[in-house]
């Protein structure tokens, strides 16, 4: 079998960078509500564009409320879904090999937005399941989910859940392989506080980071007699702020020294967030478990304008994690800052042992020769709120593709064989 599905994708090459190239084509970012595009028009494009091809292709599909294309191949009960997102994040800063919106290939690689996130991986999603109809691996219904708002939160994946049934068995190719089983719980909370406490020198502004999931490698401030002053870090994920230097806890630390009462916010906010601080340890709420690894905490924005002052706080949150303990902890230590939740998930973990994970694993193993691990991470994925689902690819270890980058790219043979794994998968779950 494992010769068959290579053969067949091979055989089809240029057919599906084809449609990986008519997708890619689409600017999908999110624009303005408008009927029958509650996302815009870019992303409903999207969805029709992949509908087309799948019925090109002789697949059934349908839009369901203008927010997920549904497209299904077999008989009875869905047994396994293919979860996949066709809206991209906006093609910021500087392509040099091509176009954002015009996939080419050069080298092995394509390029282009979307080609790994997740246009590419949709693609050969829906190859995968022709190749087991083809080939005759294909029994019981499998189905292909292509959502149009993953990049913006995942409200087009919450409305269909509210909605419609789906199967016990759902992978993402959203990720990275092996097989993603666990990942943290996400918590974004603000503190907002008068950065004027009457005293005199103090700040009257001050700019640091920009995105709450991203350690800021810039801040700077001036002050009421006209010192500015600068920091400078190293920026990293939000969800790895060990991996980074954060100039906005610098910079905190920098102002807490300062004397008099214009600067008592800093060091309210210094106690809490001493820097080099990512777990929380300093107000007493760390914790860790085997599964998901420790509490993250990353400062991301710190601003003060005439406003006042706010910053935005990311945290993500093991298995054995209490968000509004944890939440609790930081208001305690805050005394003279509102602190407020604006988002809060639970930690998502389906066991490794399951029958849906090991056999996800022996693909890989199958098709690559190496050892295939469940891992944990800290991001999540597409498939966060729906229990039992897994992140499988399309990103190898070690690949270098630039997501929400300019000249996003992926080694074609990489894609194609993630492809490989993803017709495997359908033949073991939906098999005859």
């Amino acid at each position: 079998m494992e010769q068959r599905i290579v053969e067949f994708f091979e055989r089809n090459r240029a057919a599906i960078l084809a449609d990986i190239r008519r997708l890619v084509a689409v600017d999908s970012v999110r624009g303005e509500c408008a009927p029958g595009a509650p996302f815009g028009p870019g992303p409903r494009r999207a969805l029709d564009e992949a509908l087309a091809i799948a019925r090109e292709h002789g697949l059934s599909g349908e839009v369901r409320g203008d927010r997920m294309l549904v497209i299904e191949a077999g008989e009875g009960e869905a047994e396994l879904a293919l979860l996949a997102h066709l809206d991209v994040v906006p093609p910021a800063g500087e392509w040099t090999v091509t176009a954002p919106y015009e996939m080419r290939e050069l080298d092995g690689r394509i390029y282009g937005r979307g080609v790994i996130d997740d246009k590419g991986p949709a693609v050969v999603s829906l190859w995968a399941i022709l190749c087991a109809r083809e080939l005759g691996l294909l029994k019981r219904k499998v189905q292909l989910l292509l959502g149009s708002d993953e990049e913006c939160g995942s409200s087009d994946l919450a409305w269909y859940l509210e909605r419609c049934a789906v199967p016990g068995k759902v992978f993402t190719p959203d990720g990275s392989f092996p097989v993603a089983n666990t990942e943290k719980g996400r918590m974004h909370f603000t503190l907002t506080a008068p950065a004027y406490a009457g005293g005199e020198p103090h700040v009257v502004s001050l700019t640091g980071g920009s995105v709450p999931n991203a350690v800021p490698a810039r801040c700077e401030a001036v002050l009421s007699d006209g010192t500015r002053l600068e920091t400078v870090g190293r920026a990293a994920h939000g969800s790895l702020p060990q991996e980074g230097d954060n100039a906005a806890t610098r910079m905190i630390e920098r102002l807490a020294a300062l004397p008099g009462p214009g600067f008592d916010v800093f060091r309210a906010l210094q106690r809490a967030f001493p820097h080099g601080d990512v777990n929380g340890s300093a107000v007493g709420v760390t914790c860790r478990d085997e599964l998901s690894g420790e509490l993250t905490v990353n400062l991301g924005v710190l601003k003060v304008d005439d406003q006042g002052l706010r910053a935005d706080v990311d945290c993500r949150i093991p298995v054995c994690g209490d968000g509004n303990a944890i939440a609790d902890g930081f208001a305690r230590a805050l005394e003279g800052v509102e602190l407020q939740i604006l988002s809060l998930s639970r930690p998502h973990h389906t066991p490794a042992d399951s029958d849906f994970v090991r056999g996800l694993l022996k693909i890989y193993e199958d098709y690559t020769g190496e050892k295939g691990e469940a891992y944990s991470m800290g991001g999540g994925t597409y498939v966060h709120e729906i229990d039992g689902g897994v992140a499988f690819g399309a990103e190898f270890p070690g690949a270098d593709v630039r997501m929400h980058e300019p000249d996003e790219r992926v080694e074609v043979a990489q894609l194609l064989l993630a492809g490989q794994m993803y017709a495997a998968a359908v033949a073991e779950f939906c098999g005859p």
